[in-house]
């Protein structure tokens, strides 16, 4: 009886894991990213957060962008889908709360002035590594300078 209730136990700790939520991508929304033009197939996706269902909403930092986005089914006029390439972004900004918005983001300005927010929720730690790893990310590709190639 003891045995087994250290089984529960351990079982629930573990299931409630609030770092799982980036490991939980599953191979059907990546092919959704990929049809919605927001994933490369050499692209990976080290933090994602999503505010609603993974499918309609979310917001990733991945090997080459920031992206966000909103796919209303019922109107095609609501959808948002917005990224920046790290080599295309002026400033990246973080905010853990603002009176407009409750929930922490990144505000991200592109070189053409685009403005992006990214958002992420949970607890301090969950929001500040999904900070740290696009600042990393950032600073590691903005060495490499703006690509014109590239179309925002």
């Amino acid at each position: 009886m003891k045995y087994y209730v250290w089984g529960i136990f351990l079982c629930c700790l573990f299931a409630c894991q609030p770092g799982q939520r980036d490991k939980m991508i599953s191979e059907r929304l990546i092919q959704r990213l990929k049809d919605l033009h927001l994933l490369d197939e050499d692209e990976t996706i080290y933090q994602f957060y999503s505010n609603y269902r993974k499918r309609i909403a979310g917001n990733f930092v991945s090997s080459k962008r920031v992206a966000t986005y909103y796919i209303d089914d019922r109107s095609k006029s609501k959808d948002e889908i917005a990224f920046a390439y790290y080599e295309n972004i002026r400033t990246m900004d973080t905010l853990y709360r603002s009176a407009q918005v409750g929930t922490p983001h990144l505000l991200v300005t592109t070189y053409d002035h685009k403005l992006i927010k990214v958002y992420v929720d949970g607890s301090r730690a969950t929001v500040q590594s999904f900070f740290d790893k696009a600042l990393e990310q950032w600073a590691a590709h903005r060495k490499q300078g703006v690509n014109p190639d590239i179309k925002m």
